[in-house]
């Protein structure tokens, strides 16, 4: 049988794959359509602005390290512990 090389897989990875896109978008033209806000009255503060960003920077990076978490590693250090064992 065929196994995801990544500990999360199917729809759940599709689903958290389209998040990730989603606030990558969002970070990419925070400041575009903020500008626009601003021209017709509205909009943050850059403080605000800034701290919107960073929050989505980092859950980026916790999507990021969560799907490229491999599932085999577990397996394949299983296995280099169990040869080096032998040899010794």
């Amino acid at each position: 049988m065929n196994e995801s090389p990544y500990k999360v897989s199917g729809l759940e990875r599709r689903a958290k794959k389209k998040e990730l896109a989603e606030l990558k978008r969002y970070v990419k033209n925070f400041w575009f359509y903020e500008d626009i806000d601003r021209v017709y009255g509205g909009g943050l503060t850059p403080e605000q602005g800034n701290d919107a960003i960073n929050k989505a920077k980092l859950l980026i990076e916790n999507l990021e390290k969560e799907l490229s978490e491999p599932s085999t590693q577990i397996k394949r250090e299983e296995i280099l512990s169990n040869l080096i064992d032998e040899k010794l």
